[in-house]
């Protein structure tokens, strides 16, 4: 699936097999969105179809697919989000931005749980246009996250409180559902992404060659979605990159597989994983 731009009221479904499937949404989607471990739903922010501008503290709210209703998660209504990441049993969301109560303000890394909708701060940062953390991604049982940090890659403790640097030759990480790796990007270079043993930090092998923004596994963690460019076939533009093409890379074997019905489809936004009872 692949949510079309960062104002948007499709979605974009790539079946492996047959064409794209486009499905409408009452709502647009703004902003960050990540997509659940069912196959049925994700998590963004959404506004009014007759809004014309972004909403500052909309709260995220849980999109469930079959059918399409949008729920607002409880705690979440008073942020103004940089990023978020929703865990495997989503039962926790972790917010990196801003958020107001009581006349009080504060900034940094909060977890929030669902559905009690409390919440708890994790890391302060400072309160500033551009946040510190970027890019969150859970680990499994949510009590690690990965993010970017001042251009770093970083491990956050998310019972203690702590950090962890990853080294400055990585900016962009994402848990495996079964948690036993971390995608991850290389630093400065779009181009080339590794994959880091979350049981032994200091082991790591490349993936080789792949465009990705945001590393996204599959269900099974068997498989990673990447970006692939034809820059002729889909076309030349001197002032913004080509549309790309989806592919599917087997972690275990190496081999990797275009998703046809996406084929000079991608320019912007987010993808993930859903079920394939969605594109029916």
């Amino acid at each position: 699936m692949y949510l079309h731009d960062d104002h948007s009221d499709v979605l974009k479904i790539f079946p492996p097999k047959g064409p794209l499937v486009t499905v409408s949404l009452p709502f647009f989607l703004v902003g960050p969105a990540r997509f659940g471990s069912d196959g049925r739903s994700m998590y963004g922010i959404v506004a009014d179809r007759k809004s014309t501008v972004r909403p500052n503290h909309a709260g995220i709210s849980k999109i469930e697919f079959d059918p399409i209703r949008a729920t607002l998660m409880p705690g979440t209504s008073e942020f103004a989000i940089k990023s978020f990441a929703i865990s495997s049993r989503q039962d926790k969301l972790v917010i990196s931005g801003r958020v107001q109560s009581s006349g009080a303000r504060r900034c940094g890394v909060f977890a929030v749980d669902i559905p009690a909708g409390n919440v708890k701060q994790i890391l302060i940062g400072e309160c500033r246009d551009e946040w510190s953390w970027d890019y969150l991604s859970l680990s499994p049982n949510g009590d690690r996250a990965v993010a970017s940090h001042d251009r770093h890659l970083e491990l956050i403790d998310l019972v203690q409180g702590t950090t962890r640097s990853l080294g400055s030759e990585f900016d962009v990480g994402s848990w495996s559902p079964d948690g036993k790796w971390i995608a991850v990007r290389e630093s400065g270079n779009r181009d080339r992404l590794f994959l880091i043993d979350a049981a032994n930090l200091s082991r790591r092998h490349s993936l080789g060659a792949a465009v990705v923004i945001m590393p996204e596994w599959s269900p099974d963690s068997r498989y990673l979605l990447l970006w692939k460019g034809y820059i002729f076939r889909c076309g030349f533009y001197l002032d913004v990159d080509a549309p790309a093409t989806l592919e599917t890379l087997d972690i275990q074997t190496g081999k990797r597989s275009t998703i046809k019905s996406s084929r000079c489809q991608i320019t912007n936004g987010e993808t993930g994983w859903v079920s394939s009872e969605i594109a029916r």
